[in-house]
């Protein structure tokens, strides 16, 4: 079965729906909306406007060349499954449901998969406790912030139940980001619930997919050597019935498919090698990337599991009041300068007020700068409390000082971002799987509810397998001599963040390579290229994937409690890989050597406007 993805995020992919339609080379779509801040933002959204909280993007989707996306769909008979509903996904699937008849295409049965919301449950007690998923000594307190959201992971089960009653559109709320994928897949095969090893190569297929441009040359660190990186072509998992699976793109598009793209969206969000879904265990440490063809790359190795006893649960808190603003200092002295306006406006501050108050400093000024951008250090001022009343405080400590502040002072015109706004606090946690109850709910014409039912205790395995985290245990013996390169020079990474955790895949090209990668980068290892963004406080989890010559990080706590109130700026940790990879180290001379020399053969990028 071959299934590709439209949307890697909200406001992705306008076009893809209409083009891998029109490609041909594909028999379902899928879409990845949601993260952990959009869904916060739904959340607000729902309290003031109660008939929305979904991604519209879908419906733009759908749209594209005048509904000719919405009427190829129908044509070719595609399948389509996406967790754009977010918090109301009925109310997605009413309007898809709308456009498609609005089109005169009444024989597209639309349906929408709800359970995932159990907001009410928790707020009766009916969940029982709730312990924070990463610090099991910190349980929900309802008291921290008004409960906005309580949504579980959901996984395969109402999608392969809507798709056996006949829908074309299937619409899901919080499902896993892989559960589409898998849906598909087992539907198609006709799988059964204990082929564990089909189902978990299913849901690595689907994670290299779900981020959509992510695995055909997006946020790829060699993307240098990807020729034509616009317009590119959206991925497409090939899915076998035996569950192994070819990641490819349409022929003809832009972008590249790679076993090097493919590695970062594997390392990508993942919480180790133990890869949990409410439906089968992956255990991906022997996951294998094997060249099938130009921009075709197979994908084995994926062992499985019986599924968890428990089901993730993302829990939205109102959190309070922030905001921030942007100044700007030049030349000389820059140093100077941002411990001049630090000072004066902490001397207006009762931090007693605030629940967060951060004034850092990002870049540097050059030397003997040839324009101002190029001696410019951008200050940030971001603070947040519980009480709106208070953040009157920080607008006027940066006003009170604007006139008597350093030289060359200048602030952001967008002023209205010092006007408080709320923000959400993320609470992870487990519920049993028994606590979370699906339905599918057909819409218009024929209106029907199916309830799925409940699986029995005796379908999962009795607790969660526990990550595996490692050392090094052989050393790199070399005679080579070494040499001072940033990291980046030899090896690859990918970051990204998972609530408050941030993680981090680094790769080499070569095999000869492996063994020194896999000494250098132990756990103390990463901690000192870290440098003062390490705190004690953080903690760090490490594994190995030798068949992808790769490491991985977990490093808990480096990003607060998350992307939706964090005061980090690289919430989402994207550019921490990058900074990693710009850290000076000894390389071995030799194993550089040759990664130049790959490097300049495979430089093709260009530039024109």
């Amino acid at each position: 079965m071959a299934i590709g993805n439209a949307a890697g995020a909200i406001g992705d992919g306008i076009d893809q729906v209409y083009r891998l339609a029109k490609s041909g080379a594909v028999d379902a779509i899928t879409a990845d909306y949601l993260a952990e801040f959009n869904i916060a933002w739904k959340a607000i959204e729902l309290q003031s406007q109660p008939d929305l909280g979904f991604e519209p993007n879908f419906l733009e989707q759908l749209a594209w060349e005048d509904g000719e996306a919405a009427r190829l769909l129908a044509k070719n008979r595609i399948k389509v499954v996406h967790d754009g509903g977010a918090l109301n996904p009925i109310g997605l699937a009413t309007q898809v449901d709308s456009y498609f008849k609005s089109l005169g295409l009444h024989d597209v049965r639309v349906a929408a998969v709800t359970g995932d919301n159990v907001t009410e449950d928790l707020i009766r007690g009916d969940l029982g406790e709730i312990r924070h998923l990463d610090r099991q000594d910190v349980l929900l307190d309802q008291d921290q912030g008004k409960i906005l959201a309580a949504n579980a992971y959901t996984g395969q089960a109402g999608i392969v139940r809507a798709l056996e009653e006949g829908a074309d559109i299937v619409i899901c709320g919080r499902c896993c980001d892989a559960s589409p994928v898998m849906g598909l897949a087992y539907w198609w095969h006709g799988w059964e619930s204990t082929d564990y090893d089909r189902m978990a190569g299913s849901l690595m297929a689907g994670h290299l997919i779900e981020c959509g441009p992510y695995v055909t040359g997006g946020n790829y660190c060699g993307a240098q050597e990807i020729e034509h990186l616009h317009h590119v072509g959206y991925p497409i998992a090939e899915i076998a019935s035996d569950g192994t699976a070819i990641i490819a793109k349409p022929p003809g598009t832009n972008g590249a498919v790679t076993i090097d793209t493919c590695k970062a969206q594997l390392l990508y969000e993942i919480q180790g090698s133990i890869y949990l879904n409410p439906d089968v265990v992956a255990d991906i440490e022997g996951a294998r990337l094997e060249e099938a063809g130009k921009d075709r790359i197979r994908l084995t190795g994926i062992q499985g599991s019986a599924p968890p006893p428990t089901a993730k649960l993302a829990v939205c808190l109102q959190g309070g009041w922030q905001a921030e603003l942007s100044g700007f200092c030049a030349g000389l002295d820059t140093d100077f300068k941002f411990q001049l306006m630090k000072n004066q406006v902490m001397r207006q501050i009762n931090l007693a007020d605030f629940t967060t108050f951060s004034i850092e400093k990002y870049g540097f000024s050059k030397p003997n700068p040839s324009s101002e951008k190029e001696c410019t250090v951008h200050i940030r001022l971001f603070a947040q409390s519980p009480k709106k009343e208070v953040m009157v405080q920080f607008r006027r400590a940066i006003f009170y000082n604007g006139m008597q502040g350093y030289c060359g002072l200048h602030l952001a015109m967008d002023w209205r971002t010092m006007e408080p706004r709320p923000y959400v606090k993320y609470f992870p946690a487990l519920i049993p799987q028994s606590k979370v109850h699906l339905a599918v709910h057909f819409v218009g014409e024929g209106a029907r509810t199916s309830i799925v039912l409940p699986n029995a205790s005796s379908v999962y395995a009795k607790s969660a397998p526990r990550q595996r985290s490692y050392e090094p245990t052989v050393p790199y013996n070399s005679s080579s001599s070494t040499v001072t390169r940033p990291l980046g020079d030899l090896v690859f990474a990918r970051s990204s963040d998972k609530g408050g955790n941030a993680n981090v895949g680094f790769w080499v090209r070569d095999e000869n390579t492996w063994p020194w990668l896999c000494s250098f980068l132990s756990s103390a290892r990463l901690v000192e290229l870290l440098g003062d963004d390490w705190d004690s406080k953080y903690s760090v989890e490490r594994c190995e994937f030798p068949n992808l010559w790769a490491i991985h990080f977990v490093i808990k706590g480096i990003l607060q409690e998350g992307v939706s109130s964090s005061s980090v700026l690289d919430g989402f940790a994207k550019g921490l890989g990058e900074f990693l990879r710009a850290r000076h180290v000894e390389l071995p001379s030799d194993l550089v050597e040759l990664e130049d020399c790959r490097r300049r053969k495979s430089r093709v990028i260009r530039f024109s406007y």
